[in-house]
Order: C-alpha cells, then sequence, then structure tokens
C-alpha cells in the first residue's frame, strides 16, 4: 500500500472508540460455591450439600450439580463424600456446576 492508505488506515484506527466496560465482572451473573456431594445420579448428575457460598442463604441447601468444564470432558470421577467447588446462576439458584473435585476435606 502507499503511504495514502497507510495514513487513512490509521486514521481510521484513531475514531474507532472500544465501548466494552472493562471493570464488569463477566461472569457477575453467577457465584462459586462449596459442597459435599451425598448422593450421585444417573447422568453424571449430583445432589450436592452445599457447606460454603458467597450467599448466606445457600448454606446448607441441597443443589442439583452437574459436571462442566474439563472434568466433563476428561470424565473425571465424582462420589459420594467428595468436596466439589461448583457455580451457581443466580438465574436458577437449585442448580449448579461443579468444576473442582476433592476427596479431602473442604479448604
Amino acid at each position: 500500500m502507499g503511504k495514502v492508505q497507510d495514513h487513512k488506515r490509521s486514521a481510521k484506527v484513531k475514531r474507532q472508540v472500544d465501548f466494552t466496560d472493562r471493570s464488569a465482572d463477566s461472569q457477575s451473573d453467577r457465584f462459586e460455591v462449596l459442597g459435599e456431594v451425598i448422593d450421585c445420579l444417573p447422568n453424571t448428575m449430583f445432589r450436592i450439600k452445599v457447606t460454603q457460598s458467597q450467599l448466606e442463604q445457600m448454606v446448607g441447601r441441597t443443589l442439583l450439580g452437574t459436571l462442566a468444564g474439563k472434568m466433563r470432558l476428561y470424565r473425571i470421577r465424582v462420589m459420594p463424600g467428595d468436596y466439589v467447588k461448583g457455580y451457581v446462576s443466580k438465574y436458577d439458584l437449585g442448580k449448579c456446576k461443579v468444576t473442582y473435585r476433592s476427596a479431602a476435606g473442604s479448604k
């Protein structure tokens, strides 16, 4: 390209404004929970009793959990008694996605 085209291209880049809000959290519609697996159900679903949460009213509730992410991809086994970490959507407080498993006590 010639000098004129390069000049126009750089001017166009300067005119473009980034309207994305970088301060907003991309995952603001969900929150993490820690819990213990009570029961294993078919289709990699679990009953999970919440032990720790960002919301105090979630502690002690029983959620229906499914595997998510790498746990689902690599078929990580989850057994009753395991402690798991997951997240709950603010739109459905009865279900959670399990993202981490720990056989030891909750951390």
